[in-house]
């Protein structure tokens, strides 16, 4: 007899502590952002990608998003992009600093050039130093040939979009344009990263009348090796132009100095 109300109050215990358990279950439930159903799985959402177009420090071009670094050798200058350009008339536009781009959004983009450095000649400082406007005049000259034919060799860092499209297919119009008896691509290695490697040469002034008037006017097509990979989705291609083998081997050693993290 004595032992029945220790047993009651034990059970209204019980009773208090499931409905209280219940109510907090019920509350929770209620008020999780998401509900999975049994058989249904819900995708985690990911930080989007921004693309980075580069920048140089100290002679050397990093890229955070493909992740790799390239010196820029004494006597070389490196151009990419630092700004985007608004339009505020037919003949104003004002420059600010380029805004970052979704990965997703981007198509292609030419993030490194590196060309012959130009030093440029003050006319009146010249002639005061060497007498002359020779070495004006020279400068003048080169300027004038890189305007119209762009630099006798270069090193340019480009990169393509595939969405979706192969490798292959990228590589194919490479071949179409400047290969098309060189046979199939070679493979280098460079930094731990696999690049396929074709052999071509411009195309610039094909056809008469345009071969004619591209040769009178001092244009000259020039060589090129092109190394093409995958990373993150786009093609990425070094691309090398040049007229002659001292100029191939200063380029070559850029491309050795590659390094991918």
């Amino acid at each position: 007899m004595n032992n029945k109300p220790k047993k009651n109050k034990l059970s209204l215990k019980v009773l208090v502590f499931l409905f209280l358990g219940s109510l907090a279950y019920a509350v929770y439930d209620y008020f999780k952002p998401f509900k999975v159903q049994e058989g249904v799985v819900v995708a985690k959402t990911s930080t989007p990608e921004y693309f980075d177009y580069g920048s140089v420090t100290d002679s050397i071009y990093c890229n955070d998003f493909f992740k790799f670094r390239i010196p820029i050798l004494k006597g070389h200058e490196a151009q990419y992009k630092q700004y985007d350009y608004i339009e505020k008339t037919i003949y104003e536009r004002d420059s600010v600093p380029a805004q970052p781009l979704l990965a997703s959004e981007v198509n292609d983009n030419d993030l490194l050039f590196v060309i012959p450095e130009l030093e440029k000649i003050d006319i009146v400082k010249s002639y005061k130093e060497e007498g002359s406007f020779e070495k004006w005049q020279s400068y003048q000259s080169e300027k004038s040939k890189r305007e119209r034919f762009g630099a006798d060799y270069q090193l340019i860092i480009r990169v393509h979009n595939l969405s979706g499209s192969s490798m292959h297919g990228y590589l194919n119009q490479f071949g179409n344009l400047h290969n098309p008896n060189y046979g199939s691509p070679n493979t280098k290695e460079i930094s731990g990263v696999f690049f396929k490697e074709l052999h071509g040469v411009e195309n610039n002034g094909d056809g008469s009348p345009g071969k004619v008037m591209f040769q009178m006017l001092g244009g000259k097509n020039k060589n090129i090796i092109t190394y093409s990979t995958e990373i993150k989705g786009f093609a990425v291609s070094i691309e090398l132009f040049y007229l002659n083998e001292e100029q191939k081997d200063v380029l070559l050693e850029m491309v050795d100095g590659i390094h991918f993290h």
